[in-house]
């Protein structure tokens, strides 16, 4: 079970630039980004923005570097994890609607109407 997981997952990580497994692969990596964001705690950082900071101890400048930091990894996951993840969708589909599409042989003409 698990040996299949991983060779899904390298597969996945083997994907031709801007193909449907790359945009999935980078909606996936963006998605654990925001993940590890949300786990360290980034997101109490925001408060910079009302202009009170997030720690004192870190001091004001860390402060409003990882709120904004913060700020950066959930716009990415709000708004590219979204248009990726359609973008690969509709690839996918198009990709295999034009390989299902079977090709007329060279020799055949197109006109069946017509008498030769």
């Amino acid at each position: 079970m698990t040996s299949a997981l991983w060779r899904r997952v390298r597969a996945l990580w083997c994907a031709d630039f801007l193909s449907a497994k790359d945009l999935a692969r980078r909606a996936v990596v963006l998605s654990i980004v925001y993940l590890l964001a949300q786990l360290i705690g980034l997101r109490e950082f925001t408060t910079v923005l009302t202009g009170t900071a997030g720690s004192v101890q870190l001091g004001w400048r860390m402060s409003a570097f990882l709120g904004l930091l913060y700020l950066c990894i959930y716009l990415a996951f709000v708004l590219l994890v979204p248009m990726l993840l359609i973008a690969a969708t509709l690839l996918a589909l198009y990709q295999k609607c034009t390989q299902s599409r079977v090709p007329s042989p060279a020799g055949q003409s197109m006109n069946v109407g017509t008498k030769g």
